[in-house]
């Protein structure tokens, strides 16, 4: 079975690890796993939280957080392109 199947030359495996690598890396990607970081911390942090109003303003201050974490190492004046 190994002679059907060609292996695919070593640019074209670069190629779209650069493609994965890009998509892994892009803000969008970055701020949507926060955004689920944050409901995941929230989630299992409502047992000790209060109410259903303090457990949105938990969540609105994680992700506040981290978002401002990221930016801060990731975006400042130094590390634009």
């Amino acid at each position: 079975m190994r002679f059907l199947f060609k292996r695919p030359k070593l640019e074209e495996v670069n190629e779209e690890l650069n493609i994965l690598h890009d998509l892994m890396t892009s803000k969008t990607f970055v701020i949507l796993d926060i955004f689920w970081l944050s409901i995941i911390f929230t989630m299992l942090l409502s047992s000790t939280l209060a109410s259903i109003t303090l457990s949105i303003l938990f969540f609105i201050g994680c992700f506040m957080v981290f978002n401002s974490i990221y930016f801060y190492f990731f975006y400042t004046p130094a590390n634009k392109d």
